[in-house]
């Protein structure tokens, strides 16, 4: 293959257009359909708005093993098909299918038409039904946002997670039959800006078959020991015990506001690595106190934890999505199974703090002792395998897969995104002129440049400017060329 047809490969003819003016100010709205997606996670596990009217502690128990269970079922089933299956963007009716079971489902279980009086089975079925479509939901934004370059991945998922947070507040607002139906209509409309943000996104290339690509498993055991420790928060502070949704929440919020922050302020270059940097330490932070807080300083400590926990989590996913993009590695398998780990530990995580409540064994000055130490411990041993793997430590994510020839095929991207380091290590470009030189390559506009990578007009003719200089071109074509021979 030409490096004229890997150019061409990645940007398709068929593409739709809209011309409309008011179509283009919605081009970046739907993409924030996610954070919907995110409120919506966020409500079904705040205590005041969710689940139902007149269920009891027990209940309320159920239902969150059955949406935990639900979920990892789910995601596990999704990894195991996904050769299969390809892009989940496909199964459009599929997904429509699961999203209104779990409108549906969070609609009766909310507004409480399963009695209070009913078997605890009815409600884990129930609850089980109501994740499966979440989790299609959370797959499909997942390859929406494989999709596209790191800048834009980061931006649209640092805004969702304001939307996600503004959105959890107002509805926490309202009144439980209407707060509850909020709820419920939030997977809905996450899935028709979903279905229509893939109508903006290039079209599906032929997969590869017989292509074994491995996982980033040392990334994805860290986000499970954080989801554990997460999970348990709410054990280790018995006046935090139903506080850490809410928490949550904030957390999501913050973490958006703290990367579009940034963005701004360091608009050549962000490293999103220090999501982590801080929430490694927030962490253990948080852990140390754990035996010495009293209940009234328990919500800050449960706090902290979720913290760490939202950011780090971002972090990861944001370099899996970064993964996904450069060396086209199926979106839907390496997602289902982080995702599938992730809810697992949060999951045992739960199981333990339960445990601990109805044994009363959180009176025990010892039993915190050992646990906020044990806690420690694991959060050390996850940053030194972090600090330890130079594919974490490299370009954000860029190189997180192994690229041996036995195990890899490279694809069009990859062999795309190898010519431009190429250039630009023998050019001296810097971050961002690499950047734009790969979108000119790809035949982008002045306009369409701006746009996906958040500049002014001004910053992208200054950009060019120096790119040309540096690459001896005179025109667009001179930079393309560079890519043909």
């Amino acid at each position: 293959m030409k490096s004229s047809d890997v150019v061409r490969a990645l940007v398709p003819e068929d593409q739709p257009t809209e011309d409309e003016p008011l179509s283009r100010l919605f081009y970046p709205l739907r993409f924030l359909g996610m954070g919907l997606l995110v409120a919506w996670l966020c409500c079904t596990h705040v205590a005041s708005i969710f689940p139902g009217l007149g269920f009891d502690q027990g209940l309320r128990d159920v239902f969150d093993n059955g949406m935990r269970l639900g979920d990892v079922g789910t995601f596990v089933v999704l990894a195991l098909l996904a050769s299969r299956i390809g892009r989940l963007s496909r199964l459009a009716k599929t997904s429509a299918c699961f999203v209104a079971l779990t409108t549906l489902g969070t609609a009766t279980v909310g507004l409480g038409l399963i009695p209070a009086g009913a078997p605890a089975v009815a409600v884990f079925a129930a609850a089980t039904v109501t994740a499966i479509g979440g989790a299609f939901l959370f797959c499909l934004w997942a390859e929406a946002y494989s999709q596209m370059g790191a800048t834009q991945t980061l931006m649209y998922g640092a805004a969702s997670c304001i939307v996600a947070a503004a959105v959890s507040f107002v509805v926490s607002t309202m009144r439980p039959p209407y707060a509850i139906l909020a709820t419920a209509i939030l997977p809905l409309i996450s899935l028709a800006c979903a279905l229509l943000s893939f109508r903006l996104l290039p079209a599906e290339r032929p997969r590869q078959t017989g292509v074994r690509h491995p996982l980033p498993w040392k990334l994805l055991g860290i986000m499970a020991a954080a989801g554990l420790l997460s999970g348990m928060a709410g054990s280790l502070i018995p006046g935090a015990v139903w506080m850490g949704a809410v928490h949550r929440v904030v957390a999501t919020g913050l973490a958006g506001v703290v990367v579009i922050a940034m963005a701004l302020m360091r608009r050549n270059r962000i490293d999103v690595r220090f999501l982590a940097k801080v929430g490694l330490p927030l962490s253990i932070v948080a852990l140390a106190l754990v035996p010495f807080a009293s209940p009234e300083w328990g919500f800050v400590v449960s706090f902290l934890i979720k913290l760490a926990y939202v950011w780090f989590t971002i972090f990861v996913l944001l370099v899996l999505a970064n993964i996904a993009y450069r060396f086209e590695v199926p979106t839907l398998r390496l997602f289902a199974i982080a995702r599938a780990l992730s809810e697992a530990a949060i999951f045992a995580g739960a199981t333990v703090r339960r445990t601990l409540i109805q044994g009363g064994l959180l009176d025990d000055p010892t039993l915190l002792v050992g646990m906020a130490l044990g806690g420690i411990a694991l959060v050390l041993l996850c940053a030194l395998v972090w600090t330890s793997e130079k594919a974490v430590n490299g370009d954000w994510g860029a190189s997180g897969i192994s690229l041996d020839g036995r195990l890899h095929v490279p694809g069009p991207r990859e062999r795309f995104m190898a010519r431009c380091d190429d250039i630009a290590a023998r050019h001296g470009l810097t971050a961002r002129e690499t950047e734009i030189m790969a979108l000119i390559a790809q035949r982008k506009s002045r306009a369409e440049i701006e746009q996906q990578l958040f500049l002014s007009q001004n910053t992208v003719k200054t950009h060019v400017r120096h790119l040309y200089a540096k690459l001896g071109a005179s025109s667009k074509a001179d930079v393309i060329a560079l890519f043909e021979e």
